[in-house]
């Protein structure tokens, strides 16, 4: 994991239902140097599959529950990305944080 450089840095914020791929990848391209996702809750993580989803060139992490989709990131935003875990257990948002590494 790449510790990131704030300072002087353009940052798209952590938002209420945009922080989806989508959005990440079009504030990425018009020169956002940070994005966050939106707040994932540890356990929607920690219980999750990590699906390398082809047709999209995406890592999808799927709820086992009900197959929804949990989180979904690409190699555009590597080193790039906060992931915002949802937790009240340090240890859970850890392993979530490690399942996603």
């Amino acid at each position: 994991m790449t510790r990131l450089e704030y300072r002087g840095k353009m940052i798209l914020a952590p938002m209420v239902k945009v922080g989806t791929l989508p959005m990440r990848l079009l504030a990425l391209e018009y020169g956002a140097d940070i994005v966050y996702t939106e707040e994932i809750i540890d356990m929607r993580l920690l219980g999750s599959e990590r699906v390398e989803n082809k047709l999209l060139g995406t890592i999808d992490y799927i709820d086992r529950r009900d197959n929804s989709l949990v989180f979904r990131t690409c190699s555009k935003e590597k080193d790039r990305l906060v992931l915002q875990i949802g937790t009240a257990d340090g240890d859970r948002a850890a392993a979530a944080a490690r399942k996603v590494e």
